[in-house]
């Protein structure tokens, strides 16, 4: 069995290699989950960096969070808390238009 990443290589180019896996990764999420919200004109998923870790194993918590920032400052993907409690952490994750335009790119 082989198992493949796919990525998109403008995002590799522009903000790195484990940046460009984590948004393909959450694009795809976007792209097949029923439990995408829409608000302020983006459909927002939601995941926890330790979840994302356990999908992505080659990459840490800390590392999915510094790709993940890195993201949201090139203004590929936006980064918001939509919690019901203070004590919850997730984050929601949505692409930003350049971000969705740069992702609808081919794929490598």
């Amino acid at each position: 069995m082989i198992n493949e990443m796919k990525f998109n290589e403008d995002v590799a180019l522009m903000c790195g290699l484990k940046e460009a896996v984590l948004a393909s990764y959450l694009w795809d999420l976007i792209s097949r989950d029923d439990d995408v919200i829409y608000r302020y004109g983006k459909l927002w998923t939601r995941i926890s960096q330790r979840s994302l870790s356990v999908h992505l194993p080659f990459l840490s918590e800390r590392a999915i969070s510094r790709a993940a920032k890195k993201l949201e400052k090139e203004g590929v993907i936006a980064i918001d808390e939509y919690n019901g409690s203070k004590f919850d952490r997730t984050y929601s994750y949505a692409f930003t238009e350049f971000g969705g335009e740069v992702m609808s790119t081919s794929y490598v």
